[in-house]
């Protein structure tokens, strides 16, 4: 099963391959659904700490101003280059 998170203009698609990981996913979802704040960094150590395979994509937003965008896909690449690190 896939589950997908958006968080501004990325979308993060989590491979969920058993129920123990599904389990965990409704609570996270239920976190987020429950207004609790979380970065990027937040969604992907989630990930990295739960074992769970996650991959991104980043989409341009047209609802968005040009320099949202541009500075969102900044922020998208350097946490990409952060995680890559960990």
């Amino acid at each position: 099963m896939v589950a997908v998170i958006r968080y501004y203009n990325v979308w993060f698609y989590l491979t969920l391959r058993d129920e123990r990981e599904r389990r965990w996913f409704s609570f996270l979802e239920k976190r987020i659904d429950a207004g609790e704040r979380m970065a990027m960094k937040d969604i992907y150590g989630w990930c990295a700490c739960h074992g769970v395979q996650c991959r991104t994509r980043f989409c341009y937003r047209p609802d968005f101003p040009v320099r949202a965008n541009l500075w969102n896909f900044y922020s998208y690449l350097r946490g990409r280059i952060d995680m890559g690190r960990a």
